[in-house]
Formats: structure tokens, sequence, C-alpha cells
């Protein structure tokens, strides 16, 4: 049933601009979630792609220390990059510090990657760790870096560049509040059919950097304090970093161009499912790309 209303709320937003955009928006939908997801043709990548250095920036808590070592391991395994730093970046604590030093990653307290300390943004945990994911554009030693959330696991080998195109993963998720924030932040309603929530994505820390000018040259303001003021306000869900992120790449023909869509592969699961992870990547090797453990299904 929430499918179904979904498709029927975005059958009469997308219907109001016209029976030929609403003809075209559906179009591409299902070529994306049907077609594309079956047959991507997506080339081997070259040496020069595997060689291709990444940072890996993932955000946690203790709350999320179940599910980490699981994901800093099968980072470390499937990643066919290679990988300057990992970064494990959260508040001062022991336990999340020891996992990160027994993976051989780097613990980064979060006021040294925040654009503010953690105590001055007064914001959310889970808004908190996407100022982390916008702001490491500004600190970290790569071109490229991937943000993973903490809770998710790769099942089997990642390639996030292939020909010289960086990989865009988008997935079948939909969170129609989200269309208020890629409103707000870019001036016109959403654009891509479906979704950027993939758990992962794969940032260019020019392109950032650029949002970051946009956001900030649009409400006049650090793009923090828009962001927190502005965008957030204190909504349950209220913005995505891997939805505006995405919309943002498209929107940029020269960045566009050296993007690849590519369908997720992913599963949602709960916590209280952790213990299936070795069940889960035995039926699901060569299918999935990831399964991310979440506190709540989404």
């Amino acid at each position: 049933m929430k499918m179904a209303g979904i498709a029927l709320r975005s059958l009469r937003r997308e219907s109001q601009k016209g029976v030929g955009y609403a003809a075209d928006w559906f179009a591409r939908r299902f070529y994306l979630r049907f077609i594309h997801r079956q047959f991507p043709l997506l080339p081997s990548a070259t040496k020069e792609d595997r060689e291709t250095k990444i940072t890996i920036v993932i955000p946690a808590a203790d709350k999320d220390a179940p599910v980490l070592s699981h994901c800093l391991q099968a980072a470390r395994e499937m990643i066919q990059h290679e990988v300057a730093a990992v970064w494990i970046v959260g508040p001062e604590s022991q336990q999340i510090r020891e996992i990160a030093v027994s993976a051989g990653c780097d613990f980064m307290q979060e006021d040294s990657i925040l654009p503010r300390p953690a105590a001055e943004l007064k914001c959310r945990g889970w808004v908190l760790q996407q100022l982390i994911k916008f702001n490491a554009a500004l600190r970290v030693p790569t071109d490229d870096y991937l943000v993973l959330d903490s809770d998710t696991v790769f099942l089997r080998p990642q390639i996030f560049f292939r020909n010289g195109k960086s990989a865009l993963r988008y997935s079948d998720q939909y969170e129609l509040l989200y269309n208020r924030s890629l409103e707000l932040v870019f001036g016109h309603p959403r654009r891509f059919p479906v979704s950027f929530v993939t758990h992962h994505m794969l940032f260019n820390s020019f392109l950032v950097k650029e949002l970051l000018h946009l956001i900030e040259q649009r409400f006049s303001r650090p793009w923090w304090e828009a962001i927190l003021k502005e965008v957030d306000q204190g909504h349950p869900i209220s913005f995505s970093e891997y939805e505006l992120y995405g919309h943002f790449a498209l929107s940029k023909p020269d960045w566009k161009r050296r993007s690849r869509l590519e369908y997720w592969h992913g599963l949602d699961r709960s916590t209280e499912d952790l213990p299936e992870l070795e069940n889960i990547r035995q039926t699901a090797a060569g299918r999935l790309n990831t399964v991310s453990f979440h506190g709540h299904t989404q």
C-alpha cells in the first residue's frame, strides 16, 4: 500500500505539468528501475580506474558498533581501488576508537571534520552525520571520497570508476518529504524520477564544494547554517545528502558526462537481522552489492 500511495501521489504531481511531461517521467522511471538495472552494460574497469585513489569516510557512534566492524571488514575486502585512508568519524568513544584501530582505520573526532563543533550545531545525530559527509570535502586527501553509512556492509567486489567515469548509484527508495528540500535548494521541483538514497555514494570533493557554494548563494548564509535553519527546520525527515549530491551532479552537464548511472542492488534489513549476515552473504552472492542493517526499516 505504501508503494501504491507513493505512485498515486507521484502521478498526480507530475500530471499537473502536462500529460507529455508525466508520460516522460514515468517512462524514465520504468527504464531505470526495470530495464537499466537488469541490463546495465557496464564496461570493465581499466587499470587506471582501479588505481584511482579514494578516501573512505564513515560517520559512526556507539549505537553503530554492532555493525561497524562488519562494515569495515567488507570495505577493506570488497573495494577494488587504492584506498588512501579510511576515516571513522564520530564523537569521542573508546568503543568506536578501538574498532577503528583494530581494523587499521583512522578515528577522527567529529569536531575536527564538522564545520563547527557539534555542541554549537545542536542538531540531531542523523543530521550531524550528513554535515560530516559534506564537510569532509574540505579535509580528505583525495579528489574523490566514498561516504559510507556505518550500518552498511558490502557483499561483493566494488568498482566506482569505469573508463574514467564515476559511479552515481540510484535506488527504488523514495521519500516524498525530500522533494521539499530539493526544491528549496535548487529552486525547482524534483527532476530525477528515482532516488539516490543508497547508503553509500562516491563524492567528488570539488563537486561537493560547488554544491555547498550554491547553498550559500541561495540562502545568503554559511551552507551548514542554511541547511539547519532553512532546509532541515527540525523536521523528522527533511533532507538527504545523497539526494542533494545526486541531483546536483545531474544538473551539471560536465559532471553528468563524467558520471555513470548504476542501480544500487541493495537490501534493507533491521539491526535485529544482523545474525543473518552470513546467510545473506551466501544467498546474495553475485546479486546484491550491499545489505544495510538499520535501526528502523525504510
